[in-house]
Order: C-alpha cells, then sequence, then structure tokens
C-alpha cells in the first residue's frame, strides 16, 4: 500500500520506507493494487527457464586440449543446448588437477520448460552436446544438475518502448526504483550497475525529501 510516499512492505517481517530499490523479477507481484498499468507492463517481459549441467571429467579422457573459455551455439544449429563453458580453464580452481570440469548451459526463447522437468534429460542433453561439440564419449566422474525456472529475462521487439513506459509510470510512484536483469542487461555487471544505480537514485531522493 502507499500513503504519503510511504510504502508497505508485507513479508515475515512487515516495514515501512519512503523509498524501495526493488530487484525481484519484474516487480510485478510486489506491486500489485499500487499501480495496475506499471503492474501490467511489468508482467508483459517474457521469461525464459534455464538449466545449467556441470560435468567432471578426467583430463586424460577429453579428446582435445581445453585451449578457451568455451562456446555458444547459434539458434540456426537446432541443438537444444545454447551454450558450454570450460570451467576449470575460466577459474582453475574449480577442479583438483587431472581433472576438467565443464558447464552446459540449456533452454532458450521457444523451447518451453518441459525439457527442464527431468533431470535425467537434461544430463542426456549435456551428454550428447558434448560428443557433438567436442567429441566427448567419456563417462563423467560427477554431475549436478541446476535449475532456474523463469530466471531469463527476454528483450522482445519493442522493450525500449516498454522501459519509456515503465518509468513514465514510475513518476507517479516517488521513492519507487526499479533494478535488475529485466530491463537494461542480464549480465552480472549490468545487475551490479543496475543495483548501484537504483541505490544512489534512492539515496538522492532520500537526501533531497529531507531537505526543509
Amino acid at each position: 500500500t502507499v500513503a504519503v510516499e510511504t510504502y508497505s512492505i508485507e513479508a515475515k517481517s512487515p516495514t515501512s520506507s519512503s523509498s524501495i530499490p526493488a530487484s525481484i523479477p519484474a516487480a510485478a507481484g510486489m506491486l500489485a493494487g499500487m499501480d495496475e498499468e506499471l503492474v501490467g507492463l511489468l508482467a508483459s517481459i517474457e521469461y525464459v527457464s534455464t538449466a545449467t549441467v556441470s560435468l567432471a571429467f578426467r583430463s586424460s579422457d577429453l579428446p582435445r586440449p581445453l585451449d578457451g573459455h568455451g562456446y555458444i551455439i547459434p539458434r540456426v544449429e537446432g541443438r537444444e543446448a545454447l551454450a558450454c563453458t570450460w570451467t576449470s580453464t575460466k577459474f582453475p580452481h574449480r577442479a583438483p588437477d587431472g581433472y576438467a570440469l565443464l558447464r552446459v548451459f540449456i533452454g532458450r526463447a521457444g523451447q518451453g520448460d518441459e525439457l527442464l522437468a527431468d533431470e535425467r534429460c537434461l544430463l542426456d542433453v549435456a551428454r550428447r552436446e558434448l560428443a557433438q561439440g567436442l567429441g566427448l564419449q567419456a563417462e563423467p566422474v560427477v554431475t549436478r544438475v541446476y535449475r532456474w525456472p523463469q530466471a531469463m529475462p527476454q528483450y522482445n521487439l519493442g522493450h525500449p518502448r516498454r522501459l519509456e513506459e515503465i518509468e513514465a509510470r514510475l513518476r507517479h510512484l516517488p521513492g519507487l526504483f526499479l533494478a535488475g536483469a529485466a530491463y537494461r542487461g542480464i549480465g552480472i555487471p549490468d545487475c551490479i550497475r543496475s543495483g548501484q544505480e537504483a541505490a544512489r537514485t534512492a539515496l538522492d531522493y532520500l537526501a533531497s525529501s529531507r531537505r526543509p
């Protein structure tokens, strides 16, 4: 609820604040009942579910040197995986001597969530990708599957215009600031920058609202 530029948050410990930098996914659910037009704009941002499969192999089983950081698979290839990172090459401390750690990314727009439902299926996709992309047929010594439901925002056609409309609605809700992957970048540096900008803007707002 909103009362005289004060926002009340109902959670485990209800609290009130005159400024909220919100970084939850698109923030639509949190804002229900405050500004339905803004809620609709935020809810229109599409999200895709993704998964990562990490697989460890003996270095002696690798058919080729991992002399890079991995590769991205374009949609035109028609393969189920999105990318493969050679994790222990990028970050040597991730695997002990004599072993290599690889991570396969699965899940893209239009793929649907059915593929992500079954852990065995995800592992099979990762094994097929490593066989096709690297010629790696060996049995992994360790595997781990991680799912990220509805975690990857999609910047579909018209996204810049949507952001302009979101910002216009936010001008009617002073003290509320949005941050996160849903807006201007999904990478970790993008999200850090977004959070820092929202925090600075919130601090400036609080400072100006306290001036006589």
